[in-house]
């Protein structure tokens, strides 16, 4: 059950997200940004989306632990990884550009 929670939850919110990010649209919470730090955000969003899924969708297939093992661990925390690290990018080119 809380793999099927877990699958809507991130759908509902970093779907959306990831698509108006890429799309340029920044949320009101969010500060303005340049439009390919805008993009690397919505790319983000979608990869972290992407990580977050693989190890629900394993499990609700009935993958077992030790089968698939590089996928769970590509799937899974190196593609959260990859977010954070494109977030964290974005985050420093955006405060670089405004500085100058």
């Amino acid at each position: 059950m809380f793999q099927i929670v877990w699958i809507v939850l991130s759908t509902a919110i970093l779907v959306p997200l990831g698509v108006a990010f890429l799309r340029g649209w920044t949320p009101s919470w969010s500060p303005s940004s340049d439009a390919r730090v805008t993009r690397a955000r919505g790319i983000a969003a979608l990869t972290l989306y992407v990580g977050s899924l693989t190890p629900a969708i394993l499990s609700l297939v009935g993958v077992p632990g030790d089968e698939l093992l590089p996928l769970r661990i590509a799937g899974g925390p190196l593609l959260v990884l990859a977010a954070v690290a494109l977030m964290m990018w974005a985050s420093f080119a955006d405060r670089r550009d405004k500085q100058s």
